[in-house]
């Protein structure tokens, strides 16, 4: 091989394989998707997804109700923790944080075990609330689940969006607090907030754990329940039909409103530097910084008190009292007796990590790992093909598959490897992979665009090649956004419950799915026991990932 044909190999051949590897890993499988669909017509599909409408029309309205309730929550607490003097910003900001930790499933138990029939509630004080079993429920738990988000979205806009002089100046003219924002903060949050609204939309209209958790047993069927139901219960050739079409039904509408959230949230990209590059991209900016009383940050103390006294109730409501309700629950004796220390036992957490369970755990962390490892690995071929065309066409690939359902892609990657992979844990980690590949990508490529091109330049002239200058310039420069991708992954894989509980067979089930089989057999203590043992893990991955990320400084939580 002569130097110049050398000398391309190395320049194409990390472009080459990541193609390879998005082609494998996404294309190849939502292509078997779609001649799926083709082979069996559109009129069968058609037919399919027709008998599947009330399922459908569930998933809209819950959606759309789950959307406001989470705008709503998001976006108030996002205004008081950062237009206000609410007591305990930092506090309130943290608990955003376990609530975005917290799996929707996990969640959606500490809402049973605290309000529901049987639960804290009921068991010290008579009350309950039957309803929350059902779609009442699901829209509650939904829209808890979708709030961070929404806040994180609305929080990073207030730093980057809404113009702090602005505010001063409509205050020097005599505007009160309240008056300046409703005319000056909120026109300029409305691309955000329509923006946060099409993300948490599609999180819910995607959301299968709370719908499964809270409407299997009331006989309320969601779309991302009726595919579970289709591939895992019925042999009846039609329902594997209807999972097709619904699969494409999620993905097309999910698709829609994630290019809508785009184009929302990039309407004003360059009234400011540091401005959203949409729901996939970075959500971060530079704070405002602290202002004077008066300026348009802080309304007056009175409110502020009464504000901050409003978000605590709020917070401890929806986020810290059903993990308190699904702690006692796991911690007492027997369901019915109340849960005081007197009734409190560790035996429940000792029964649940049986053989089973240990082996679940083992499965989980296996996939997590592998699923990190392999994201650190990709997003390093992203880095040396960062000039070629395939990085480009595989960041699109990757965007579409991380806005994919859940349910969508799992039943992609059946039909396209199930022949050789079905019930083995091969299957589960390329859905892994294709699913979460995005988080690792897109902060290596939101680093590289922070690198000085003189300093690669540089390398380069003094005689260093494509791999010598990656080597020793661009990998250490990105090391801690690779490292926190790949954290992010593994908190990600360890509690995935969509995909994996599709794409389990015999001996490969992980631990979300074990927490999920239990609930349904209704034994509350052994699993809220288990489930918590799930939300601990996830929350210890979860703390390096604060630490190296960064995440709290680039979205302005400075004090």
């Amino acid at each position: 091989m002569t130097d110049r044909a050398l000398v391309l190999a190395r320049r194409w051949a990390p472009g080459v394989a990541l193609v390879l590897a998005a082609g494998l890993l996404v294309a190849i499988p939502l292509l078997a998707l779609l001649r799926t669909a083709l082979e069996e017509g559109v009129a069968a599909l058609a037919e399919a997804v027709v008998s599947a409408g009330p399922s459908i029309g569930a998933s809209l309205w819950t959606s759309v109700a789950a959307t406001v309730l989470a705008v709503v929550i998001g976006a108030t607490l996002a205004v008081l923790t950062e237009r206000t003097d609410v007591p305990g910003r930092r506090g309130l900001r943290m608990a955003m944080l376990l609530a975005l930790i917290v799996p929707g499933y996990v969640a959606a138990l500490g809402w049973l075990n605290t309000y529901g029939p049987g639960g804290m509630f009921d068991d010290l004080f008579g009350v309950a609330f039957p309803a929350l079993v059902g779609p009442i429920g699901i829209v509650t738990v939904m829209g808890v689940e979708a709030a961070p988000i929404a806040y994180l979205i609305v929080v990073a806009g207030l730093h980057t969006r809404a113009e702090p002089d602005l505010e001063r100046a409509a205050r020097a003219s005599g505007a009160t607090a309240m008056e300046a924002f409703r005319t000056v903060t909120l026109p300029l949050l409305r691309p955000i907030i329509a923006g946060a609204s099409a993300i948490a939309f599609v999180l819910s209209v995607t959301s299968f754990g709370v719908p499964a958790v809270l409407g299997i047993p009331a006989g309320f069927t969601t779309m991302t329940t009726r595919i579970y139901r289709d591939l895992a219960f019925s042999s009846d050739p039609s329902s594997f039909v209807r999972a097709v079409g619904l699969a494409i039904v999620l993905a097309v509408g999910a698709a829609l409103v994630i290019a809508l959230g785009d184009w929302l949230l990039e309407r004003r990209r360059h009234a400011r530097s540091g401005a959203f590059t949409g729901p996939m991209g970075q959500m971060g900016g530079a704070a405002s910084g602290p202002q004077e009383e008066g300026g348009g940050r802080r309304w007056v103390r009175p409110r502020a008190l009464a504000g901050g006294i409003f978000a605590w109730v709020v917070v401890s409501a929806v986020v810290l009292l059903p993990l308190v309700g699904l702690l006692l629950t796991a911690l007492t004796k027997a369901p019915g007796l109340a849960p005081v220390p007197a009734n409190w036992t560790l035996s429940n957490f000792a029964e649940v990590l049986d053989v089973r369970t240990l082996e679940a755990l083992g499965n989980s962390l296996v996939l997590a790992g592998g699923a990190a490892v392999g994201v650190i690995l990709l997003a390093g071929l992203a880095v040396m093909a960062r000039r070629g065309r395939g990085a480009g066409v595989t960041g699109g690939l990757l965007g579409l598959t991380f806005a994919l359902p859940g349910s969508t892609l799992a039943v992609a990657v059946l039909l396209a490897y199930g022949v050789a992979l079905r019930d083995t844990l091969a299957i589960i980690l390329v859905a892994y992979l294709a699913k979460f590949w995005a988080l690792g990508f897109r902060p290596v490529a939101a680093g590289l665009d922070g690198i000085p091109a003189d300093s690669y330049r540089a390398a380069r002239v003094s005689g260093a090649g494509v791999w010598t200058t990656t080597r020793t310039i661009v990998l250490p420069l990105l090391r801690p956004m690779i490292i926190a991708g790949g954290l992010i992954v593994f908190m990600f894989g360890l509690h995935e419950v969509t995909m994996s509980s599709l794409l389990y067979g015999p001996g490969s089930a992980t631990l979300a799915v074990v927490v999920l089989n239990l609930q349904q057999l209704g034994d509350n203590g052994l699993t809220a026991a288990l489930a918590l043992v799930l939300a601990m893990l996830v929350a210890l991955a979860a703390v390096p990932i604060a630490g190296r990320a960064g995440a709290l400084e680039r979205i302005g939580w400075r004090r």
